[in-house]
């Protein structure tokens, strides 16, 4: 709770939540994070159970009173027994067990590493989104202006009859204005759907301390030069403790044929009798022992599913790696076309839109061009401006998902 006190502190000092306040927030509350807290907590229990023998067993017994009389010093072999007893599981199965137990909570708290990257992920796709729906109803609200006065150009340049102005140029500002206005709305519609998707992990008044006006060029958008190493990513370390754990559990199945033992140490005091003499007590030693080989063929079994577990594990542990090294090479050639189309977006494509609506308005303002002209030229500029965005946008979630590809854990897989 420290670090979501921190954050609700921070937030109390601020108009809105930033994307790293959110994440330390969702991480902090996420259900699935805290409920492999409780399991890694139970698996360790477990094995510190598993590692111990299992309690000695002591008996008290009344035997062999004669049912005539019940006197205890009437026949020689009624006796009061003490007996204790202790089990041995099979060979080194409690170290095996409580192995297996140990690999699988680690296993289980890289797991949490793995959901919180995951999580971070998904927020930061649900940020963008954000972020493309509210850059992209400012930037046309803040053409609304302008087409306001194309608009009215129109019309007034329509009734003066000058400027070859027609009535379908009136319509077409008309209908360019109402456009906009439904772009905005299909936006505003977006944001608040995007806004929902945080409402896992947060209040409905911390929902709406989101503005998603926060620049985050800074944090998602500077790819780090590293190389992938999938050794060191938490899904490839889970499935390495995965089968460590599988291993313990191979390697518990076959001492599990060898059968469990036991000892057991008994004491039988007898009285003596009342027509004088004495009577030995009696001390008895005993030894078990499992006849594991009469089951042969379910040792067998247990050990073929061991096997078919460690198999398994192993495909699992190989699948991650060739996953992250797929997704890694189509992310960075992704990154990498995204990159080169904003960067023609940016430094050729708008400069000649915004070059080429200023002629355009001045050979309007001189009556060289038709106002439809000058009409279809601010519509390509906004919906350039918009795809610019759009790939802004978009470069964002492949950052993102480049970042949870690169993510790094301290913990280590082993493989025995």
């Amino acid at each position: 709770m420290i670090i979501a006190t921190a954050v609700l502190v921070s937030v109390s000092h601020a108009s809105s939540l930033s994307l790293d306040n959110i994440v330390a927030l969702a991480i902090e509350r996420d259900l699935e994070i805290a409920q492999t807290t409780d399991r890694e907590s139970m698996l360790r229990n477990t094995a510190q159970v598993s590692a111990a023998l299992p309690p000695p067993t002591l008996s008290l017994s009344a035997m062999n009173f004669p049912v005539d009389t019940f006197a205890i010093d009437q026949e020689p072999m009624t006796q009061l027994q003490a007996s204790l007893r202790q089990m041995f599981p099979p060979g080194d199965s409690r170290q095996w067990r409580a192995k297996s137990e140990l690999r699988s909570a680690e296993a289980v708290a890289v797991k949490r590493e793995v959901r919180a990257a995951m999580v971070r992920q998904q927020l930061q796709m649900a940020w963008a989104d954000g972020w493309l729906a509210n850059a992209s109803a400012q930037a046309l609200e803040e053409n609304r202006t302008l087409f306001e006065q194309m608009l009215a150009t129109a019309r007034a340049s329509y009734r003066a009859g000058i400027r070859r102005s027609t009535q379908a140029g009136v319509l077409g500002a008309q209908a360019a204005l109402t456009r906009l206005d439904e772009r905005v709305e299909r936006f505003s519609m977006t944001l608040d759907a995007t806004r929902e998707q945080f409402g896992e992990w947060l209040s409905t008044d911390e929902l709406e301390a989101i503005s998603f006006a926060e620049n985050t060029d800074s944090s998602l958008m500077t790819r780090s030069a590293a190389t992938l190493n999938p050794v060191l990513h938490p899904a490839v370390v889970n499935a390495e403790l995965e089968r460590a754990a599988a291993y313990a559990r191979q390697q518990l199945a076959g001492e599990l044929g060898k059968g469990s033992r036991g000892i057991s140490l008994s004491y039988g005091y007898r009285e003596d009798p009342s027509s004088g003499g004495e009577r030995a007590d009696f001390l008895s030693l005993g030894f078990t022992m499992e006849l594991s080989s009469l089951r042969s063929n379910a040792n067998t079994a247990r050990r073929s599913a061991a096997t078919s577990l460690v198999d398994q594990a192993d495909k699992e542990a190989e699948l991650q790696r060739l996953r992250l090294l797929r997704d890694y090479r189509q992310l960075q050639a992704k990154a990498d076309r995204l990159e080169s189309r904003r960067s023609t977006f940016r430094d050729e494509l708008l400069p000649q839109y915004r070059q080429q609506a200023d002629v355009t308005r001045r050979a309007f303002a001189s009556g060289e061009t038709r106002f439809m002209d000058v009409q279809l030229v601010l519509v390509d500029l906004l919906n350039a401006e918009l795809e610019a965005l759009a790939l802004d946008a978009e470069l964002m979630k492949t950052e993102a998902a480049l970042e949870y590809v690169l993510t790094t854990t301290q913990a280590s897989g082993e493989s025995s």
